[in-house]
């Protein structure tokens, strides 16, 4: 009796992590290792490994042991074990090259229960011909619930001619459609309390909602000539148009605005920084719309390339394509001239849909070539390790949007230093700049933090 209730407890512990999280995905936010390079270059846990999961995995141990009549201590030590196990299985994983999220048969099933299997013998006496047979029972039938799950829960294939990449099928739905629960809408701080509530509710109240939005719709060209040693002679001067965060669809005035401001630039290259949309769910047609009619008026001679931000699910992608725009979601692409290259890659949102890969963005980038980045969110240089770009352009802290005298920012919306929220900043060696958008989010207004459309000029001396 005792040798089932041993299985079912480890079953239960090693299951709830991932249930949780595919309930809560912002609940796997912060992970274990805190972003953390080990020596050897490689993340110490990776993303996957939370402190949530990890938390979660302890709780379920004591309550799971309660329920099957064991002290509560005794679950709490086989959960914690367990997750314990788990870590440990991630340390080698990265060690070994497996990628992130990636299953080893065996390898995870051992150390999961393995370790809380020496706790149970030396608790019950169970001997090792039990302890061995209660592995082997643990690893067969994780085994097979692994291969259910990869079947209900995989990512569908991918397009030929779109690279998309996304956890699996119910984030897609559930992002794409409902980023939140009604219930859960009303209570979360950033996206109700803050902004429908206490911002709009001051700002009306103030007599101040009208020139917010005045403020929104006036946005201007912000030049910035960086100077980049390592870019090719031939690519010296080199004229770039990037705009992001545009939510097209949240101001009726907005794409007017947009196409006034491009219409008489003629620039190298157009890179688009995700958020396309107001809102994260429901239709994309009006948003498209004025996209499609923005792109229209935009004269970039090498292209205009975009990436999604947590506003765009990957269901639009094959429409943004349709705009005009070349899609690059884990992916680069090298640009040519004049017999020399240069190397332009993407990232998937890592905000919301963390569904960025930089392994991936930058396979086919040489190892002394002339790179530039394009991530939605800043929160990509916590993860840059051994990855080496000249340049990164990001976007989606608007800058914080409403700011205050002295006071800056009152929210930035991503988890980073301040210094990286907007403006030129520079990290191990590459230079970055977080852009504050040339739309609104939440509620359209802005003060003392104007939208903006940014012409970067290149230059290698």
């Amino acid at each position: 009796m005792y040798l089932l209730k041993v299985l079912f407890l480890l079953l239960f512990v090693n299951s709830i992590p991932f249930l949780f999280i595919a309930a809560f995905p912002k609940a796997g936010a912060w992970p274990l290792d805190n972003h953390k390079i080990f020596f050897d270059g490689f993340r110490l846990l990776g993303r996957h490994k939370t402190v949530a999961g990890f938390l979660s995995g302890v709780l379920a141990g004591a309550i799971g042991g309660a329920l099957l009549g064991f002290p509560v201590y005794v679950g709490l030590v086989a959960g914690f074990l367990s997750m314990v196990g788990d870590s440990v299985s991630s340390f080698i994983k990265r060690r070994m090259g497996a990628p992130e999220g990636a299953d080893v048969p065996v390898l995870d099933q051992v150390f999961e229960s393995g370790i809380p299997l020496l706790f149970f013998q030396y608790f019950l006496s169970l001997g090792w011909l039990r302890t061995g047979s209660i592995l082997l029972f643990f690893i067969a039938v994780v085994w097979a619930v692994s291969g259910f799950r990869k079947k209900v829960f995989s990512s569908p294939k991918r397009n030929a001619n779109l690279c998309v990449r996304s956890a699996n099928r119910f984030r897609h739905w559930r992002a794409c459609h409902t980023a939140l629960s009604p219930f859960s809408r009303l209570l979360n701080f950033e996206n109700f309390i803050y902004y429908r509530w206490a911002m709009q509710g001051i700002f009306k109240g103030l007599g101040l909602y009208e020139r917010g939005q005045k403020n929104a719709l006036d946005v201007h060209i912000k030049e910035i000539l960086l100077i980049m040693p390592k870019l090719p002679e031939a690519f010296s001067p080199y004229r770039i148009l990037f705009m992001s965060d545009l939510h097209i669809d949240g101001l009726e005035a907005l794409s007017d605005r947009l196409i006034a401001l491009v219409r008489p630039l003629a620039v190298d290259l157009c890179l688009l920084g995700g958020d396309y949309r107001m809102l994260m769910y429901g239709s994309f047609l009006d948003a498209n719309r004025k996209l499609s009619e923005l792109v229209r008026h935009i004269n970039s001679r090498d292209g205009i390339y975009g990436i999604l931000g947590n506003h765009d699910c990957i269901e639009i992608a094959p429409e943004l394509e349709d705009s005009g725009i070349y899609m690059l979601i884990n992916d680069s692409v090298p640009i040519e001239r004049g017999g020399a290259t240069i190397y332009l890659a993407g990232v998937d949102d890592i905000h919301y849909y963390k569904c960025h890969s930089l392994s991936d963005a930058s396979r086919d980038i040489p190892e002394n070539g002339f790179s530039i980045l394009l991530s939605h969110s800043p929160e990509i240089v916590k993860e840059m390790g051994a990855y080496a770009f000249d340049l990164c352009l990001c976007g989606h802290t608007h800058g914080g949007q409403v700011c205050f005298p002295g006071i800056g920012a009152v929210f930035t919306h991503a988890r980073v230093p301040r210094e990286f929220a907007s403006g030129i900043w520079q990290h191990k060696g590459m230079i970055g700049y977080t852009s504050n958008g040339a739309g609104s989010s939440g509620v359209p207004v802005r003060f003392l933090c104007p939208p903006e459309v940014v012409l970067l000029t290149l230059r290698n001396k």
